[in-house]
């Protein structure tokens, strides 16, 4: 699902519950997507409530974090990752980060045809993998899924893809065309993890 109420009841018109989705079979919410932050002015600490709901109902989270082009102009990635993931993750334990998968989406590349070269999504998920190690362990931290969304397509997903740091990719735009979809779930490489 692309958004949850952190709630379970009450009068939240247009909201959906952790509770409605998982009835019909949702095992899986975004927390955090940048247009929930900035059009729906959802703070980190909604965030975080949303996440840890979630994983209440036993359900799975994916906590998307990135920076706009403003911040990322200003080298301001690493620590604007670092406030979004440590805030959404806050009250969240280790045992329940298996519950959790990492999305790293820079603003300033969602639904722009813009990508973070494989380079610098690299080095974000890098970053996010050390915060993760010095928040849980490396244990944690080398077995928590970190995807890339943002402009995924299927001339950037083979290099994003070859990265030791990136997991995966949460795919938005693009997933609309089911020959371009097709060409970035089969990327080069992806046999190998069959």
């Amino acid at each position: 699902a692309e958004m949850v109420t952190p709630e379970m009841k009450g009068a939240f018109t247009g909201g959906i519950s952790p509770g409605m989705l998982k009835s019909i079979g949702v095992e899986w919410a975004l927390a955090g997507h940048s247009e929930r932050r900035t059009i729906n002015m959802e703070s980190d600490e909604y965030i975080n409530s949303q996440c840890k709901m979630l994983i209440e109902q036993e359900m799975n989270v994916v906590l998307c974090i990135g920076e706009t082009l403003e911040e990322f102009e200003k080298n301001l990635v690493g620590p604007i990752c670092e406030i979004q993931l440590k805030k959404g993750l806050a009250g969240i334990s280790k045992e329940d980060m298996s519950k959790v998968t990492i999305a790293y989406e820079p603003v300033w590349a969602i639904g722009t045809g813009k990508v973070a070269t494989p380079e610098i999504a690299q080095s974000v998920h890098e970053e996010i993998r050390k915060i993760l190690s010095d928040m849980y362990g490396s244990d944690i931290a080398d077995s928590t899924r970190i995807l890339y969304g943002g402009s995924v397509s299927p001339d950037s997903v083979d290099g994003l893809m070859s990265k030791p740091d990136i997991d995966g990719a949460l795919v938005g735009g693009a997933s609309l065309d089911a020959s371009g979809f097709g060409r970035i779930i089969n990327f080069e490489g992806a046999a190998a993890l069959v």
